[in-house]
């Protein structure tokens, strides 16, 4: 993916969707459903770039993969596009995620209330989140093509702004996990394989990744639109009424 996008060379074309495909989604589809299938031969891969080719008829556990999230930000050249590997159980839950960051050098990976960030070849466990108080300001995420819908909501619900950071991709959970920021929204459509890695990871350090009906994220064995949603670390109290109570769900 790096060697594509430090070329220049993307070979860009449009999907039926009207989003951007380039030669490095194409490369690392590939590469990793060869490498799952080798290493996972009985559990089925749903990836962007083969929305119906690999659609699971089992009831077993299935992977939700996205090549190269953040395309566009890859063709813009400002670093922000990741690597999103997800593993989804029989039940819709996600249980265990991976995103890397190929121009940071930097991967994250957790399930089972474990969660690691891997910089540089120097691995470390990231600590179970704390709790921070509503009434507090907060560090929020949100995408970088999505700021003016987001600005809206959160002055809308009285919620007090310590610092905006922005991003085109699931880099986004990231901070969540690793406790850089406190709350990322998106208001604008998602699919599966843009949320479910992230949310693993998320949910390994005791975050949460909710729709705003207070329920969990979940997914089905075929190409899925997730709601509107927030990922969020324990939070004490809610700031108006947009985040769920951490029992609900």
């Amino acid at each position: 993916m790096l060697e594509v996008y430090h070329s220049g060379n993307f070979d860009t074309e449009e999907k039926s969707d009207h989003s951007p495909i380039t030669r490095a989604d194409r490369t690392s589809h590939t590469i990793l459903l060869q490498g799952l299938a080798q290493a996972f031969p009985d559990i089925p891969i749903i990836s962007e770039e083969s929305r119906s080719a690999d659609l699971p008829g089992g009831k077993g556990p299935f992977w939700l993969i996205d090549p190269l999230d953040g395309t566009k930000e890859f063709v813009r050249r400002t670093g922000e596009f990741t690597i999103n590997v997800g593993l989804v159980a029989a039940n819709g839950r996600p249980i265990w995620g991976l995103v890397d960051v190929p121009l940071a050098r930097r991967t994250y990976f957790g399930g089972a209330n474990r969660a690691f960030r891997v910089s540089e070849g120097d691995i470390e466990a990231l600590p179970a989140l704390t709790e921070t108080a509503a009434d507090q300001p907060l560090r929020i995420a949100v995408s970088r093509s999505h700021r003016g819908s987001a600005d809206d909501w959160l002055n809308a619900r009285g919620i007090r702004v310590r610092d905006l950071v922005y991003a085109g991709s699931a880099v986004k959970f990231c901070w969540i996990a690793e406790g850089s920021a406190d709350l990322y929204v998106r208001l604008l459509p998602t699919m599966g394989w843009d949320t479910a890695a992230g949310q693993a990871i998320v949910e390994a350090v005791g975050g949460r990744v909710t729709g705003f009906d207070g329920q969990n994220l979940w997914y089905q064995p075929h190409s899925q639109v997730n709601p509107e949603f927030v990922a969020w670390r324990p939070i004490k109290g809610e700031p108006g009424v947009i985040i769920p109570s951490s029992d609900s769900g």
